[in-house]
């Protein structure tokens, strides 16, 4: 069986923190020169350190889009009460009136970052000429425009800057992740070089013996057939490389989890001496030295009183 890397980072360090326990008990013994537990776990701790360093990023990017979004809202109800109050002087729909205040083909005041600069650009550079048109008592003025402005460009500023920062992190991240690789992929080959591959410790270090068969598919069409009162017969189709098939029952509330009865090399097996109306599942997983397949469709039946 292959050995492949994880690409998910959290299933990459639980291989590697297993890797590095093996190389604790079994390094010695093999022996490990080159990919010990010491230099496993040097590369474990930065890619540690480099996900935590994303992941504060992230939440710092979150706080500047918060910020961003309550400079709109804050943009908008400001915009939008100036152009209401001045609508009985301009009208009520778009209007060449509108132009110099920044509006294009309609009075609506988007949500749009840059289309909700111009406006506030345009609206405070009309309040600078005519200031009759300001509201001092609602904060509809020139100076507090110019404030807006000046809260929603530094927001968006703080967003692309934080977005160059994301980007280095996850480089940093990613390029911790590929040496850490790097690192497990080197200890294969160390291990293939040390120990046979169905050596048992393979499966110590987390990783599939390579001398083993690849896992068998799942069994499919599983039925069952009941053959007396305690009494049951299955049967199913044969799996790809199947050696031979784990049997399971679960007595509803008897079992919490599935029970091995039998090994059958066959296609069929029969389950008997059951408890007498008892309800079950009954599964089948197919098995060869790389280990258990995926279990069956499950089968549910009801024995007779």
């Amino acid at each position: 069986m292959k050995n492949e890397t994880p690409k998910i980072h959290a299933d990459l360090l639980t291989l590697a923190g297993v890797a590095a326990n093996a190389a604790n008990l079994y390094g010695s013994a093999i022996p490990l020169l080159h990919n010990t537990k010491i230099k496993i776990d040097a590369d474990i701790q930065p890619l540690v350190d480099a996900i935590m360093a994303h992941g504060t990023g992230r939440t710092e990017m979150k706080l500047h889009r918060d910020t961003l979004a309550s400079a709109v809202r804050e943009s908008r109800v400001m915009l939008m009460l100036g152009r209401d109050s001045l609508k009985p002087l301009f009208g009520n729909q778009f209007n060449t009136n509108w132009i110099p205040f920044g509006h294009d083909g309609s009075l609506e005041v988007s949500e749009d970052v840059p289309q909700l600069l111009t406006l506030l650009r345009s609206y405070k550079a009309v309040l600078e000429d005519n200031s009759i048109y300001e509201l001092p008592t609602k904060d509809f003025t020139a100076l507090h425009l110019g404030v807006l402005q000046g809260n929603l460009e530094t927001a968006l500023n703080a967003i692309t800057v934080q977005d160059t920062v994301i980007g280095n992190l996850m480089e940093d991240r990613d390029a911790k992740a590929e040496k850490l690789r790097k690192r497990l992929r080197g200890l294969v080959e160390e291990l293939n070089q040390n120990i046979d591959p169905l050596d048992q410790r393979w499966k110590a270090f987390g990783f599939n013996m390579p001398g083993a068969q690849e896992t068998p598919d799942a069994v499919e069409h599983l039925q069952a057939v009941l053959i007396g009162p305690n009494a049951v017969a299955l049967k199913w189709d044969a799996s790809a490389r199947a050696e031979y098939y784990h049997v399971f029952k679960k007595v509803h509330g008897v079992d919490t989890e599935y029970v091995l009865v039998g090994s059958p090399a066959d296609l069929d097996f029969t389950l008997e001496n059951l408890p007498a109306a008892a309800q079950m599942d009954l599964v089948v997983a197919a098995v060869n030295n790389g280990g258990e397949g995926a279990f069956s469709n499950v089968v549910t039946l009801t024995l007779h009183a």
